[in-house]
């Protein structure tokens, strides 16, 4: 089991840059299956958010009694878009980041990531969620990914 390091940060998950289109994003289907997915969460619609007019999703994913994902999933452009969870562990954004890989994503190596503090910090560096591997091991990616953020 990994250990988690305490601090708390914004994870965003969206597909390869050369591939933009791949996971097919749209708000209602996304929004279905994390209500299947995650039972006793919820998720509405926000309606046009940002610079450029898009769709976003707002919702909050029950992982674990008393445990909550705080996200928005934006579409800038149809079948394109982005996750973002909010305020997280490492290993709770894990359990979104192995969501998406197994079951949203049509193929494993599909989800990429970053964070807001790498972002903040001029790292412009995009992560791969492993293709493979338990909860254990996207934990152990997420918080490497935040330790080396750290050390920027």
């Amino acid at each position: 089991m990994i250990t988690d390091n305490p601090i708390r940060g914004s994870f965003l998950f969206f597909p390869p840059a050369d591939n933009a289109a791949a996971w097919n994003l749209r708000l209602d289907d996304l929004s279905q299956q994390l209500l299947e997915a995650f039972p006793d969460s919820s998720a509405w619609a926000e309606g046009p958010l940002g610079p450029r007019p898009s769709e976003a999703l707002s919702f909050e994913a029950k992982i674990s009694d008393g445990v909550w994902l705080d996200g928005l999933a934006s579409t800038p452009f149809e079948g394109m878009g982005s996750i973002l969870i909010r305020n997280a562990l490492a290993s709770e954004a894990a359990i979104l980041a192995k969501w998406l890989r197994d079951s949203y994503a049509p193929a494993p190596d599909l989800v990429h990531f970053t964070s807001e503090k790498a972002m903040t910090n001029g790292d412009d560096s995009i992560w791969k969620i492993p293709a493979e591997g338990d909860l254990d091991t996207i934990t152990a990616k997420l918080q490497q990914h935040i330790d080396a953020t750290e050390e920027l």
